[in-house]
């Protein structure tokens, strides 16, 4: 397949993690009920919705608050 390279959509907690650990933020998305992972410069990050989901979860199990904005 030739064409524009569309980078995969993280499909993982961990990898999810990783974003946020550097700096990145999971905000509510354009569509009701949908959310949006950002990097640290807010550039928009590919990711599926149960791994956004996961790990927003998991931080706000352990204390840390990356809720939608």
């Amino acid at each position: 397949m030739t064409g524009t390279h569309r980078p995969q959509p993280l499909t993982k907690k961990s990898q999810v993690f990783e974003v946020l650990r550097a700096g990145g933020r999971i905000v509510a998305g354009h569509r009701p009920g949908l959310l949006q992972l950002l990097g640290p410069d807010d550039s928009s990050i590919p990711a599926w919705q149960t791994a956004l989901k996961a790990a927003q979860a998991s931080s706000a199990r352990s204390g840390d608050t990356h809720e939608p904005q």
